[in-house]
């Protein structure tokens, strides 16, 4: 019954979406003579989504477009969101859908992922002259130059070689129960939920009532912080685990947390910081500078394999011992000066290396606890952690539990006693616990209620620094062809996408960075343009077959 009333709704919205594309100017080429065209056939395409009713809305959309406006047939192949990590990393796939949250308000946190050898590229593409330029501008010292070089290197990547194919950019979706206070809502959306608390008759709930509950989408990867690349794992981290820095909560500012102060020298390449002596791992041990350098270089190690080892980078010669190129860690930029003094050298000045230092790669993680128990230091009966929160159960597929940590250094303005965050995968079935009042909170709107949830009191919809696109496996042919990536990008209306199909607020995207980060100028990206897709499939020599109506 259900799966037969989500079909219903999909037909319905690709109805009203093609109905409207059907009126667009160039949206059609409804005058071209039938009949078959001279050229190759173009191959069947794999379409990888993991499991969500708004990502295979999308896909269906995307999938009619492709096939109206070019002819081409694609396969929707939809997997849990580990099988989903793992195509990605291994590159099988054709074409997949991606989100990226910016880690910092700076165009380098969406453009440096897809440098050569970045962790998160997993599109196959390899570009000199694009390494070339996000490298120089991490040089330039000029603010201006540095924004226009970046702005350049988005345009190889989004209208030259295109080995993504930008569709909106997201806004925040947070609807939350109207008894739990001091949540914010930012620009990346983090949430810090030692700030959160339960309300009862307009004071605080007693304390066996601070109980928070929450969907967190997807089962993490890991809870690993030297290792984990996705949100549902981060935002696990952002309550078990604290940084030399923390953002606040409404700004996004860098703020002081386990390290108290520091000093930056005059060239902007050396910082050092000065780390609080009250803050205490959950095994009784002191955090110390020795914590943050053993992370560190664990997430430098080769054999570690970490994808974000790249956040690390602008460390002095971090990038050539991840590489290989040199093999003696005392080189790299990082020093313990002593217990509770941490030196960083950078390679150049870095305008955002602050809120680097609050991002989950360079969070500590107690060494003993990682040495004695490998792979298997994250389980519950094992994790040592740092934050204001403990981990205390993991049921894979089902929930996580966090407990507050009494020892924490501000155990006594921490308000939640328990955190439950649900693994639940469908919104829809995340929608109706919270309507059951079985959660607190849910991160995300089924398209399909958008229209009646967007004005609940309990909904929040805010600007979000993140972009949905897809990515294009740039070493499958036909896909190895730019310009058959560029027809892809061109055959798509993005704008009824948002309109018809998402119709929350989100923007359609013809750029990979979003708008709104100051001083940044994009390129102008490529617009709605069917008939330059279909000439540029002819150029590539396929036979562009569409039908035509009478």
């Amino acid at each position: 019954m259900k799966k037969n009333l989500l079909k219903n709704v999909v037909s319905a919205v690709l109805i009203v979406v093609m109905a409207a594309l059907a009126g667009c100017a160039g949206g059609g080429g409804r005058n071209r003579p039938a009949g078959e065209e001279a050229g190759k056939p173009f191959p069947e395409l794999k379409l990888l989504y993991n499991t969500s009713e708004g990502h295979k809305k999308i896909a269906e959309t995307i999938k009619q477009m492709w096939k109206k406006e070019l002819g081409i047939t694609v396969q929707l192949d939809n997997v849990e969101w580990k099988t989903y990590l793992k195509n990605l990393q291994v590159l099988d796939y054709d074409i997949a859908r991606a989100g990226w949250i910016g880690d910092y308000n700076d165009p380098n946190t969406f453009l440096d992922m897809f440098l050569s050898y970045g962790g998160n590229n997993q599109t196959g593409w390899k570009n000199a002259q694009y390494d070339a330029l996000i490298e120089s501008a991490a040089s330039e010292l000029d603010p201006n130059k540095r924004m226009a070089i970046l702005a350049e290197a988005e345009d190889i990547l989004i209208n030259k070689a295109t080995p993504i194919m930008p569709i909106y950019f997201y806004v925040n979706q947070n609807v939350v129960k109207q008894k739990v206070k001091g949540m914010t809502y930012n620009l990346r959306d983090i949430h810090l939920l030692k700030y959160v608390w339960i309300e009862k008759d307009g004071r605080p709930a007693p304390e066996n009532e601070q109980v928070f509950r929450f969907n967190n989408g997807a089962e993490p990867e890991t809870l690993d912080p030297g290792l984990m690349t996705g949100s549902t794992g981060f935002n696990i981290a952002d309550q078990i685990f604290e940084g030399l820095i923390q953002y606040d909560p409404e700004t996004l500012a860098p703020m002081p947390c386990i390290a108290t102060s520091w000093d930056i020298s005059d060239d902007g390449l050396v910082y050092t910081f000065h780390l609080r002596k009250d803050a205490f791992w959950t095994n009784g041990d002191p955090v110390t500078a020795n914590d943050f350098y053993f992370a560190w270089k664990r997430v430098l190690e080769p054999v570690t394999g970490a994808e974000y080892a790249y956040q690390i980078y602008y460390l002095k010669n971090a990038k050539a011992y991840n590489h290989k190129e040199i093999d003696d860690f005392s080189k790299v930029g990082l020093k313990v000066i002593d217990d509770y003094t941490l030196e960083t050298t950078l390679e150049n000045p870095t305008a955002y290396w602050l809120d680097l230092l609050a991002f989950h790669t360079l969070l500590p993680v107690n060494r003993k606890c990682v040495e004695k128990y490998g792979s298997r230091w994250t389980r519950p009966e094992n994790i040592v952690t740092n934050g204001p929160f403990k981990l205390t159960e993991w049921k894979p597929k089902d929930r996580i539990v966090m407990e507050k940590w009494d020892a924490y250094r501000d155990a006594p303005d921490v308000k939640l006693k328990k955190i439950i965050a649900f693994s639940i995968e469908d919104n829809v079935t995340a929608l109706n616990m919270f309507k059951a009042d079985e959660t607190d909170w849910i991160r995300t709107i089924p398209l399909s209620h958008t229209d009646e949830v967007r004005t609940w009191p309990e909904s929040h919809i805010t600007p979000f620094l993140t972009t949905y696109y897809y990515r294009f496996n740039t070493t499958h042919p036909p896909l190895d062809d730019p310009r058959v990536r560029q027809a892809l990008n061109l055959a798509v209306d993005k704008a009824a996408i948002c309109k018809y199909v998402l119709k929350a607020g989100q923007k359609p995207a013809t750029t990979f960075v979003p708008p709104g980060i100051p001083g940044y100028k994009p390129p102008k990206g490529a617009e709605y343009n069917p008939e330059k897709a279909r000439e540029l499939l002819r150029e590539a020599g396929f036979a562009v077959n569409i039908e035509v109506s009478p």
